[in-house]
């Protein structure tokens, strides 16, 4: 089968945290950019907002050869040649006023996504965990302490400039991309047998990492907004290779003809992959395209 198209997750795919910074591996970069001269177009899909993808794009030459963003799990596409983007879906305060207050009852940590701004609550059972994480690992005192997928205190605030304390959904935005909790193993699978009693069917929701779910408007997802990018592209998903760690990627691996997931990858995501490929860490992503590049099986 000939492979037209590569997608990629970000955080925990693409992505390695050596270093202690998000970047992209240069020899992840050499075999995509290598992959893009051989005519393969490559599609960044991801939790992020597209201002927090463009640099990736930009230094993969995405913009030259007609890449594709989907952007928060699928609530936006944006083609990088055109200039194009298209908002697909939201969430709505008035839809998750509920949900809301049954996750502060609940003591989580949740936070609200709009491209440039984020709306949190911090139960205070975590603030002094979190005051100890900031000191132990270095952060500036006036660092946030909101958390990450992967970090129980994460400066986002050249990603999320606009953050704001939300005591209740009264103190939401009007529309968002998404809603996030973060919290130990157990306390997530907590909630998600709680969305699945009392919300099944009126959102998605998948974890991206042991520690953080996110929940999303219904069938709004990566393997959907696949689907609508690879129309617009002309690519049936059959020719498209994806990598993935996360269960926000289930649906896109399952979907394309060649679905990888990293290494380090939740076990429930590479029960449905294609195969299991080495880790972020590791580069996986290069590997496994080098791989093929060069004629060998996959």
């Amino acid at each position: 089968m000939k492979i037209r198209a590569i997608v990629c997750d970000m955080d925990g795919t693409l992505l390695k945290r050596t270093g202690g910074t998000d970047h992209i591996g240069e020899r992840t970069r050499q075999a995509l950019l290598e992959a893009q001269a051989q005519g393969i177009r490559l599609i960044l899909a991801s939790g992020r907002p597209h201002g927090r993808l463009m640099r990736y794009a930009q230094e993969l030459h995405m913009l030259q050869h007609g890449g594709w963003l989907i952007e928060v799990n699928g609530t936006a596409l944006y083609d990088l040649e055109s200039g194009r983007r298209e908002v697909l879906a939201q969430l709505h305060r008035a839809e998750i006023r509920e949900l809301y207050a049954q996750l502060v009852q609940m003591e989580c940590e949740v936070s609200a996504y709009q491209d440039r701004g984020l709306w949190y609550h911090i139960p205070k059972r975590l603030i002094a965990p979190k005051l100890a994480y900031r000191q132990a690992h270095g952060l500036s005192e006036d660092c946030p302490l909101t958390a990450g997928a992967f970090a129980l205190v994460s400066d986002n605030r050249s990603g999320y400039p606009d953050q704001h304390e939300a005591k209740g959904w009264e103190d939401l935005p009007e529309q968002m991309n998404k809603l996030c909790v973060a919290d130990s193993e157990a306390r997530i699978a907590s909630v998600m047998a709680m969305l699945e009693e009392r919300f099944s069917g009126r959102f998605w929701w998948g974890r991206t990492s042991a520690n953080w779910l996110e929940i999303m408007p219904a069938h709004v997802n990566k393997a959907e907004g696949l689907k609508q990018a690879a129309s617009r592209m002309g690519i049936d998903p059959s020719q498209i290779m994806a990598f993935g760690d996360g269960e926000n990627d289930i649906g896109m691996l399952s979907l394309c003809g060649y679905g990888y997931a990293m290494g380090n990858a939740l076990d429930s995501v590479k029960k449905v992959a294609y195969d299991v490929c080495e880790s972020n860490e590791e580069e996986g992503v290069a590997r496994t395209v080098e791989r093929w590049l060069r004629g060998k099986e996959c």
